[in-house]
């Protein structure tokens, strides 16, 4: 959150994908005339390791909007990993009777926010049985 006019207005660090979790933060924080900083990742630049640079960056910038006093909470949308030829396909990350796990990407984000001290508040996929 960024002060402003005497209160604080609400920031979304968002990584820009054009479709998913991203796309309807954007739309919903727009909505309400809330400021979006979109991040999204360098495909040209960094390759198959654009997304995983693209999340360190997002961490970064919320590690320096806290530490110059803005209050940052970190939402982690959790969704199954749906890449057709993944290794990990069959692991039980989800529950010992669910074989899946989640998203690559939103892991390695999440996990960036937890070890950098940030707040992290995990969303459950509606289409993921219940916990």
């Amino acid at each position: 959150m960024f002060p402003h006019g005497g209160g604080t207005r609400p920031l979304l660090i968002s990584g820009h994908a054009a479709h998913g979790a991203d796309a309807m933060a954007e739309r919903l924080w727009r909505a309400e005339s809330f400021d979006v900083l979109a991040v999204p990742a360098d495909w040209t630049t960094h390759g198959k390791r654009a997304g995983f640079h693209r999340n360190q960056q997002m961490v970064n910038l919320a590690v320096n909007m806290r530490m110059q006093g803005s209050i940052v909470r970190v939402a982690a949308f959790l969704d199954l990993c749906r890449k057709a030829d993944c290794t990990q396909r069959h692991d039980e990350q989800l529950m010992p009777h669910t074989p899946g796990h989640f998203s690559h990407g939103t892991m390695h984000c999440r996990t960036l926010a937890i070890r950098a001290g940030l707040e992290t508040i995990d969303v459950i996929h509606s289409s993921l049985p219940p916990f």
